[in-house]
């Protein structure tokens, strides 16, 4: 267990590194790339009792909403590394030109933005479990981290529109645009708020999912 928390916290980590890519260099960037999908792979062979149980048991509103997530986000980690690697100026350039470059950066800057969502999302719907541990060992400071955290995913909201996901989301906008005169503290900043505001959703719609759950099996 202590293995896949410290797993699944530098996929977090490396999230807004990634979607720097320009401020932290090309170099840079590929070689997280290859370090998360390197994660992601752990991550499932770790997990790999989830895959086994995919055909038992009940689907409950939140069980196929994990799922859907869960695979959604297979395609993704599997995609974006096959177009990252169409687009490699370092780490990949001993592989043979393929053509496609146009085609490929456009699904990896479309990619890139789903990914960061959905991952963060699915890390959101982990959140109950990790909160309920943090406040039967520490009660007094988890409400202090709870609350901040809740400010933060607050601050989230108006990153969003700040940094345009939604114009990258919807495909509108077809490059990633940097500000290079700004701190790059301050763009990673904007990026772990928005993971906490996707994080907060993804625990928002779970816990929504078992209270109608909840309210289904109550004898009337």
């Amino acid at each position: 267990m202590t293995i896949k928390r410290m797993l699944d916290a530098a996929m977090i980590l490396l999230l807004p590194l990634l979607m720097a890519y320009s401020l932290v260099g090309e170099l840079f960037h590929e070689i997280a790339g290859v370090a998360m999908l390197g994660l992601f792979i752990a991550h499932h062979v770790l997990n790999r009792g989830w895959w086994k149980g995919l055909t038992r048991g009940r689907y409950t509103p939140e069980r196929v909403f994990r799922t859907a997530l869960g695979l959604l986000l297979l395609a993704i980690m599997i995609l974006q590394p096959l177009s990252g690697i169409l687009l490699s100026k370092h780490l990949f350039v001993f592989l043979p030109a393929v053509g496609f470059t146009a085609v490929s950066r456009q699904v990896h800057l479309l990619l890139a933005y789903w990914g960061f969502v959905l991952l963060s999302l699915h890390a959101g719907t982990h959140a109950d479990a990790m909160l309920a541990a943090l406040k039967r060992r520490f009660p007094k400071s988890a409400r202090v981290a709870i609350g901040t955290l809740g400010l933060i995913a607050v601050y989230g909201v108006y990153a969003f529109f700040k940094r345009q996901i939604p114009g990258y989301l919807l495909g509108q906008i077809p490059f990633a645009f940097f500000d290079f005169s700004e701190p790059r503290g301050l763009f990673l900043a904007d990026y772990f708020a928005m993971i906490a505001l996707f994080a907060a959703i993804g625990d928002g719609i779970v816990l929504g999912l078992r209270k109608i759950r909840k309210r289904e099996t109550v004898p009337s």
